[in-house]
């Protein structure tokens, strides 16, 4: 059911600063930004499995995030094969869900940190394609 920790999410103040250093610093790239106007959020993946995001707008998640604990880790994302058993098991062990969204062909699922000792655990379910395919669709 659990296939793996996808990535761990870092809320930053300055998204290309936080990159710039962690690039440099570990020597792996980010992809290019990605902006949520639903969200209010910028984001940078890296294939190393961390994501940096930052607001775009006062009072976001991320901005609420920061004004109250800082910039630092903000969220565990777990790949689930089947969403509806581990959103199950999740409240089975007294794990509230409290949110859900879907971007493009990924559905994320979030649950209460103070239910899991400080840590929100995201669910994501998605179709992943082998990174050969990826690379083959770029231009």
């Amino acid at each position: 059911m659990f296939e793996a920790i996808d990535r761990v999410v870092v809320a930053v103040k300055d998204l290309d600063k936080a990159r710039d250093l962690l690039s440099n610093l570990m020597d792996f790239e980010f992809d290019e930004p990605l902006v949520d106007e639903e969200y209010h959020m910028r984001a940078v993946y890296s294939y190393f499995g961390l994501e940096l995001v930052e607001s775009t707008a006062p009072d976001s998640v991320i901005d609420q995030y920061i004004k109250a604990k800082g910039e630092g880790v903000f969220r565990v994302v777990i790949k689930v094969k089947n969403m509806d058993e581990a959103i199950k098991k999740f409240e089975e062990k007294g794990v509230r869900m409290v949110g859900e969204m879907s971007v493009g062909g990924m559905r994320e699922v979030v649950f209460h940190p103070k239910d899991a000792h400080g840590i929100q655990f995201v669910l994501a379910e998605y179709k992943a394609k082998h990174p050969a395919t990826v690379a083959g669709l770029e231009k």
